[in-house]
């Protein structure tokens, strides 16, 4: 009784906590967190399983808001089989924005655009030459924790966001040479990339004259090149991860 009780006025708290860690990124680690720590009893597709709840609804029996659903990843539920669990406090959000979005209330899943022209235009533009070489996210898999709007936005604009780990840095070495790559980690004394042709290399900064981290997107926006259409169908493909 205590334990709802502190959960019903964590629900009508006005100032109640919402989730910090909801991005595209923090929701790809909360799926790998859910398949590790919670698929066992509430399914891969999160439908549940074993007397547990199917957490595609959107509906939640015990909490509505992300602090009471936090507080019942991090404490559990008494009498239940429904244990706490030994994550930090960004692993559980990241694990509940993962949950999240499996519902289609969500909007993560509602678009009208028909995945198979869309799936068709990806092969038209050669954007797999770079989805499928490490060299960016894999698509389109990873884009299945994605809003529809998140999408759309990496589209036309692919360096309003770019991920820390397909950053790239160029340099000028002391000879004048110039070197390019994807960085992949630097340290106080050294900068490891991948250069043009692939090759894993490491130099020392001290043999730079010049450095930089380039963090916008390699990527040419399509920002006009493609109609309403063709972008619902694309985001649409992109979304069902994969299906056609």
């Amino acid at each position: 009784m205590v334990t709802a009780a502190f959960l019903s006025a964590q629900e009508e708290s006005s100032s109640a906590i919402t989730n910090p860690f909801n991005t595209a990124e923090d929701r790809a680690d909360g799926a790998r967190t859910y398949l590790s720590q919670c698929a066992s009893c509430h399914g891969r597709d999160g439908k549940g399983g074993q007397g547990t709840p199917d957490l595609t609804t959107g509906v939640f029996k015990r909490a509505s808001s992300d602090e009471g659903l936090f507080a019942l990843v991090n404490k559990g539920i008494p009498g239940t089989a429904m244990p706490g669990f030994n994550l930090n406090s960004r692993q559980i959000w990241q694990t509940l924005a993962y949950i999240r979005s499996l519902s289609p209330a969500t909007g993560v899943r509602r678009v009208t655009g028909d995945p198979a022209r869309g799936a068709q235009l990806f092969r038209a533009n050669g954007c797999a030459k770079c989805h499928d070489s490490g060299n960016a996210p894999a698509l389109p898999a990873s884009a299945r924790y994605q809003s529809a709007e998140e999408i759309r936005r990496a589209v036309t604009d692919p360096s309003d966001s770019v991920q820390s780990q397909y950053w790239r840095m160029r340099g000028v070495t002391t000879s004048g040479q110039t070197v390019t790559g994807q960085r992949l980690n630097e340290d106080t004394f050294s900068v490891q990339f991948l250069d043009e042709s692939g090759r894993l290399r490491s130099i020392r900064k001290s043999e730079l004259s010049k450095y930089e981290i380039i963090r916008t997107s390699p990527m040419p926006s399509f920002q006009g090149k493609f109609s309403p259409q063709q972008m619902d169908d694309l985001t649409a493909y992109l979304i069902s991860g994969g299906s056609r």
